[in-house]
Parts: C-alpha cells; sequence; structure tokens
C-alpha cells in the first residue's frame, strides 16, 4: 500500500519540480542569453583575445620601416604609430618589433626576411601584423626596362638615375619612348602575384587565429614626376594592377587593404617626393587604425570593418604617336606647315606679279 500510494504522489512532486526549474531559468536567461550571444558573435572557429601585451609586427620596405632620409634617423613609422594608438585606446601594453629593410621586394621579403628564425617567432606571436611591400617590385621594373631600352648594361643606383638616362635618350630621339612604353605596358604581373601569394603563405602558417593581418597598397611614387610621353598614364596602370592583386587575394588570407592609392600620402612625402615624412607616416597609421577591430583586446564583440571592392584590371593601352610625344610636336609641325604655306603663297603672287609686268613690258614695245 505504501509503495502504491508513493507512485500516486510521484507525478505530484514532477511537477512542483517542473515549476522551480522554468522559473530559475527566467531568473538568470537574460545573463546566459547575453553570455552566449558574445560567444557566438566572437565565432565558433575563432577564440577570444588573451594576454598582457598586444605584440605588433611589421614587414616591408622603407615605408615600413620608417625611412627618414639619407643620413637622418628613422621616423616614427606606422605600425609603431599603430602599437601606441590601440595601447592607449585598450589600456593594455603594446610592443613593436620591425622586420623591415631599404629597398626590399617582394622577392627579398621571402627569401630575406620570411626565412629568419626571429623573424618568424615574432609573428607566431603577434596580434598585429602589417605588410607594406610593392613600390621597390615596381622600381626594380622601371630601372630594368630603362636598362632594356637603353641597350645597356649599366646598373641605374636609383630611379632618379634611370629617369635621367631615359630622359637624355629620349632627347636625342624622341621615338625612344615608344619602346620604353611597350616595355612597361606589358609588364608581367604574374611573377609579383607569386612572391605575394608566398609571402602570405608563410604569414597564414605561423599566424594566430586571433591575429589581424593589414596590408597597404602602392601609391603612385612617380606621380609628380614629368615623365616623358604616355609613361605617367602606363606607370599608374602598373600600380593598379598590382593593388588588383592584393586586394583578389583578401578573402583567401583574411587580411585588410589599407588604400593608400587614392589617399593624400603624396602630399605629404619627403624631398625625394617618394618616402613618407612625419605626418605621411601618422597619415598611413590612421587609415590602418579604421580597418583594425580593437574591440577584440577589450573582449567586446567582432566589429564589422568596411572593405573596398577589388578594383578592375587595367587594359593594356594602346597609344598613338600624339599620345607618344605630346602636342608639341605636332604643333611645331602645323607652325612648319604653315609658314610653308604663307611663303609658297607669297612665291606664287612674286611671280605671277613678275609675269605681268614683263607681258606690260613686252605690250610697250610692240606698241
Amino acid at each position: 500500500m505504501k509503495f502504491g500510494g508513493y507512485i500516486k504522489k510521484r507525478p505530484g512532486r514532477f511537477l512542483a519540480l517542473w515549476i522551480r526549474l522554468f522559473i530559475c531559468v527566467i531568473m538568470i536567461s537574460p545573463g546566459t542569453a547575453a553570455i552566449l550571444c558574445q560567444a557566438k558573435e566572437i565565432g565558433e572557429d575563432e577564440q577570444a583575445w588573451e594576454g598582457d601585451t598586444i605584440y605588433c609586427t611589421a614587414f616591408g620596405d622603407s615605408i615600413a620601416k620608417g625611412y627618414g632620409g639619407k643620413g637622418q634617423e628613422d621616423l616614427d613609422c606606422y605600425a609603431q604609430l599603430i602599437a601606441n594608438m590601440v595601447s592607449e585606446e585598450t589600456g593594455i601594453p603594446a610592443k613593436c618589433e620591425k622586420f623591415a629593410k631599404n629597398g626590399l621586394d617582394s622577392l627579398r621579403l621571402n627569401s630575406e626576411i620570411l626565412t629568419m628564425e626571429e623573424a618568424l617567432a615574432s609573428l607566431d606571436r603577434a596580434d598585429i601584423i602589417t605588410l607594406t611591400i610593392g613600390a621597390n617590385d615596381l622600381m626594380q621594373e622601371f630601372k630594368g626596362a630603362a636598362q632594356e631600352v637603353l641597350g645597356t648594361e649599366r646598373k641605374f643606383l636609383s630611379v632618379y638615375d634611370a629617369f635621367d638616362a631615359l630622359q637624355e635618350g629620349v632627347e636625342g630621339n624622341p621615338l625612344l619612348i615608344v619602346k620604353i612604353l611597350d616595355v612597361l605596358n606589358n609588364w608581367d604581373y604574374d611573377v609579383f602575384e607569386e612572391q605575394w601569394t608566398a609571402a602570405m603563405d608563410t604569414i597564414a602558417a605561423h599566424r594566430k587565429s586571433t591575429a589581424q593581418l593589414l596590408v597597404t597598397n602602392i601609391y603612385n611614387p612617380v606621380s609628380q614626376f614629368e615623365l616623358p610621353g604616355a609613361m605617367n598614364s602606363i606607370v599608374e596602370d602598373i600600380i593598379f594592377n598590382m593593388n588588383q592583386i592584393m586586394y583578389e587575394h583578401a578573402k583567401d588570407y583574411d587580411y585588410r587593404v589599407v588604400d593608400l592609392f587614392d589617399s593624400e600620402i603624396c602630399d605629404h612625402t619627403q624631398e625625394d617626393g617618394l618616402h613618407p615624412d612625419q605626418e605621411g607616416q601618422e597619415l598611413i597609421a590612421g587609415l590602418a587604425a579604421e580597418k583594425l577591430d580593437t574591440g577584440r583586446f577589450k573582449g567586446e564583440p567582432k566589429q564589422e570593418i568596411k572593405e573596398e571592392p577589388a578594383p578592375e584590371k587595367a587594359k593594356p593601352r594602346k597609344y598613338s604617336l600624339w599620345m607618344v610625344l605630346g602636342p608639341l610636336p605636332w604643333i611645331g609641325l602645323a607652325i612648319l606647315l604653315g609658314v610653308a604655306a604663307v611663303f609658297l603663297f607669297w612665291m606664287a603672287k612674286r611671280k605671277n606679279r613678275d609675269l605681268y609686268q614683263k607681258r606690260n613690258k613686252n605690250k610697250g614695245k610692240n606698241d
């Protein structure tokens, strides 16, 4: 009887227990929901950032190094400025390590920098990674084009040296510019893309899941130079297509492109017209900060960062003699033809006048 009575009372006890559990869930559900939402926004496959120091690793050329001019001390590079800004915003100490060299191109980045144990160890612990490369690829290509066009084995020390040599060659033979444009217009971008993806593969192999990678694209360092013919347009197309390669692989390697091409960086360069001054470095740091999710270091939900669409690839230009030689030769030719026409008209008029006078003279004799 007791056993049977227990069975009869059991459903009532379970009902009371379920009611109590339901009330408890209602009381704790707001906090639980917030935790669950935050965990979801962090991402199922992405760990939350943990640490007591924010590590920033900078790779690249003289821009990343903070080149301050010949014989001058280096500037505060944009990567260091980013580390300072992030530390100030989050209240967490930040440390910046640079692996950058003057004149570094993408080939040397892979062979000299991304093979160093020290650089790879820094990459392993980095929370923020920055990369600036490509401008020297353009410079090397330009110097190579100058050698090919001029038919010389001379090693140009700088892009200025190559510019001067080309300028002298064009002054002696204006049509030489056609050959220059043809060489630049048919540059093989596969070489740069191969080196770019090789660098990204190395970085991806050592990068933490929480690390943020920022790459700066290329601004036009020769936009203020007076290049002969249509060379400015061709050089700009080359830069445009190199930048397009960077944008094209952004999703594959999970990085954000900091756009310098359409920035005002050319207004903040040193006397050489190529390297950023301190204001230029600060401008780059500001643009890069817009692509950085600093909330991760404070345990905040992941932010949505606006990304620019990849530009379309520039097609090889079809240039004419007008583009090559510019308007001045044609204006000169028009003036010359005009003078010749006036001279011929004057000669014809003079000849007619002499014939008229001769006829009148002969007519007077006959009379």
